[in-house]
């Protein structure tokens, strides 16, 4: 199933704005040096990190980009132990815990992820129809953290915005359901808590199908070591999904994106208003990727 799967998740990553790349590649984008008529940019010299940046109430300033796409956007596509197959870069399993990096899925729930990563499936990814990216799924890409009055706003991919309300301990009523769930913040030490409810439950948290319903639960941690690096992770609860709480992190520690570093142009791409991230709202990914099922099965 996985093989067959890879070819149309593939399809998606290069076509839903997901492009799955290596190190190497990132440096050959926009202004990168790296393409036709010029040898590889070398990046200058970044500074080294520094203490905690802070707030005048002293808590940690996360105002800034930053990336953890050093180690590549692999749960993105799987977020267990994966091969690499046409387009999709292998890679280890992002879960710490529990400790074997497996989701304990309910086995109905196993069933149907499994059904959502077959590729005749694959079309049903909520991002090829241009909807919103899961809040997990986020953070394969660069993110813009900001500071606007009783919120934290981090800024990521397809000019989304998540506001994080630092000046509540309520949810919003039950009735109230959203894309990317509402999310109350507050600080444990050096560690920013999110605490988000009240999903749709119409995300994914990568194209290989993993879900969670709009019963979860989900607490982040983003933890400032110093000036340029945030370690994150997720954990997620959702008894009608999974059989016990489970935690993911980024494949490689969020790192703050100065001019000149690695990722720097492309967080500019995803993160500047002025680069609006394209879309065809369904109609060509979709089509193509149903192209691709029918020729692998010999049905065209």
């Amino acid at each position: 199933m996985q093989n067959r799967a890879s070819v149309v998740l593939s399809i998606a990553v290069l076509l839903a704005g997901v492009a799955v790349v290596s190190a190497p590649a990132l440096a050959q984008g926009r202004g990168g040096g790296g393409g036709r008529g010029g040898a590889p940019r070398v990046a200058p010299a970044l500074p080294p990190a520094g203490p905690i940046p802070r707030t005048a109430d002293g808590k940690p300033n996360l105002e800034g980009v930053f990336s953890g796409m050093g180690s590549g956007l692999t749960h993105t596509v799987i977020l267990e132990d994966h091969t690499s197959g046409f387009g999709i870069r292998g890679g280890k399993s992002l879960i710490i815990d529990p400790p074997d990096g497996k989701i304990p899925y309910l086995p109905a729930a196993l069933v149907e992820r499994d059904r959502r990563r077959e590729d005749i499936n694959a079309y049903e990814d909520p991002v090829g129809h241009c909807e919103f990216y899961d809040i997990g799924r986020l953070h394969s890409f660069a993110q813009r953290f900001m500071y606007s009055q009783n919120k934290i706003v981090i800024g990521a991919q397809e000019q989304i915005m998540r506001n994080i309300y630092m000046d509540r301990t309520q949810h919003l009523p039950d009735t109230i359901r959203l894309w990317l769930g509402d999310s109350i913040g507050r600080w444990e030490g050096d560690t920013l808590v999110v605490d988000t409810t009240n999903f749709n439950g119409k995300t994914r948290m990568a194209l290989g199908g993993d879900y969670y319903s709009a019963n979860a639960h989900v607490v982040e941690r983003f933890t400032m070591k110093d000036s340029e690096t945030i370690t994150w992770t997720m954990t997620v609860t959702d008894p009608t999904v999974f059989s016990r709480p489970w935690t993911f992190t980024t494949a490689a520690p969020m790192t703050r994106q100065r001019e000149g570093s690695n990722d720097w142009n492309r967080a500019l791409r995803l993160l500047d208003p002025a680069w609006e991230h394209d879309c065809h709202e369904g109609n060509v990914v979709l089509k193509h990727m149903q192209n691709v099922y029918e020729q692998a099965h010999g049905k065209k």
